[in-house]
């Protein structure tokens, strides 16, 4: 219940933040197209009407591109809940067009779980690579504010072993002390998401995702499966579902073309 209600928390008070950033840019913003497409005449004073491309259906410009590299802080929540596992996920993306943005994320995975009955450790990597699709309709497009949707493929490697177990058999009667070798798995996933990153300070983002993982393939033994697929979750199910909050900082490094449509003259 802790968990769901910080979640909730953390969702509301972004998209209350996203809605303000929103109606800022909606009252202190110019549409680009006509900032960049008018001009004062020196001479007489008058606008005049500057095209920026050939293009008759569109204008082109150019925006600051670049990577925002975060990290996700949800992992140390999961550590609250669950001591033992240890999670460390950093995440990137960088602007492709006006809408469209390649990701990319890595981590690792640090598991150690005892109790009466056995011993496990197991440690392991993981990155995914995809692209999101941003929803959000903009009036400044120097704006990094994003409501996104995407998809990722992922792959984990991962090392486990049991160097105890105990196994009670009540028909004999009997205790058996064993143990499981150190065995080597790999993993292969999709993943599908959706999530918002708001820009809170110059270059700042606070962001969350939703997630929905679907194992495609995975090399553990039937007998005896890992407790913790790194970045992917539980090694006992198919799939997968998970919420991520993330703080980022992005790095102007390139530009990026990008068209909007010319207005069609209104007809009188």
């Amino acid at each position: 219940m802790i968990r769901t209600f910080l979640y909730f928390l953390s969702i509301s008070l972004l998209l209350a933040i996203a809605t303000q950033a929103q109606v800022k840019d909606s009252i202190r913003i110019k549409p680009l197209a006509d900032s960049i497409a008018h001009k004062r005449d020196t001479a007489t004073h008058k606008l005049v009407t500057k095209p920026l491309s050939k293009s008759k259906d569109s204008l082109v410009y150019t925006t600051s591109g670049g990577l925002r590299l975060g990290l996700d802080v949800s992992r140390f929540v999961v550590k609250a809940f669950q001591p033992y596992r240890t999670d460390i996920t950093i995440q990137a993306d960088a602007q492709i067009n006006k809408r469209l943005y390649g990701a990319i994320e890595a981590g690792y995975n640090k598991t150690s779980h005892s109790d009466t009955g056995y011993t496990y450790k197991s440690n392991g990597q993981y990155v995914t690579i995809g692209v999101d699709y941003d929803f959000l309709k903009k009036n400044d497009p120097q704006e990094k504010n994003m409501v996104y949707g995407g998809i990722r493929y992922g792959f984990a490697h991962n090392i486990y072993e049991a160097p105890a177990y105990v196994l009670y058999n009540d028909y004999w009667n009997s205790i058996i002390h064993d143990s499981y070798p150190k065995t080597s798995m790999t993993a292969h996933w999709i993943e599908l998401v959706f999530g918002l990153r708001v820009e809170v300070l110059k270059n700042f983002f606070l962001g969350w995702g939703i997630r929905e993982k679907i194992m495609v393939s995975n090399s553990a033994s039937s007998q005896f499966k890992p407790i913790v697929i790194p970045g992917f979750g539980s090694g006992n199910k198919r799939s997968q579902f998970d919420v991520t909050y993330s703080v980022s900082y992005y790095i102007p490094l390139y530009k990026v073309k990008i068209h909007v449509p010319r207005e069609k003259p209104k007809k009188e």
